[in-house]
């Protein structure tokens, strides 16, 4: 079974909000022994500069007056152990699932190699919540995360099972 998270927070307090953190983090390589950053990929930004990205996105929510709103979505796919036991798959499913925005949202994306139970690789998408073609914000309801479990499923053939993580603050 593959796990789908989608985290909404909109800030952590500290002043540089989850927006940055959440970009930042996507950049972060992994200091603990058996864990390991695999593959950053972007799709409609820079994926070899986190202030780059940062920016890139900024730019498009600027563009049409949408900064004050839920910067991003942050979703985790955590991969069953059984049918994602190496990083070329991992990351290929990565590239499918993205897929699912159709190039209308941008996102940076992040491989992770770290064992957890039933999964050994993982996927970070931090999308821009503001559509690059139309400007309207991507909806987060219930019926978009399991429309985007349903596409995990497509793609990994394993049953996907979707959460929204509360908030933490």
């Amino acid at each position: 079974m593959d796990i789908l998270t989608q985290k909404r927070v909109t800030d952590n307090g500290d002043g540089l909000g989850y927006f940055r953190h959440s970009v930042n983090y996507i950049y972060k390589e992994k200091n603990e022994p058996d864990e390991e950053l695999i593959q950053i990929k972007g799709y409609g930004v820079s994926d070899t500069n986190k202030n780059s990205t940062y920016d890139q996105m900024y730019a498009v929510k600027k563009y049409y007056r949408k900064t004050g709103d839920n910067p991003v979505m942050h979703f985790v796919v955590s991969y069953d152990r059984k049918t994602v036991a190496d990083a070329e798959t991992a990351c290929a499913y990565t590239e499918k699932i993205a897929g699912h925005f159709n190039g209308d949202y941008q996102m940076i994306t992040a491989v992770h190699l770290e064992d957890q139970v039933n999964s050994l690789y993982h996927t970070h998408i931090v999308m821009n919540t503001v559509n690059l073609n139309n400007g309207k914000l991507y909806h987060s309801g219930k019926s978009e995360l399991n429309e985007l479990a349903m596409h995990v499923h497509n793609v990994t053939g394993n049953y996907c099972k979707a959460f929204i993580k509360p908030s933490e603050g």
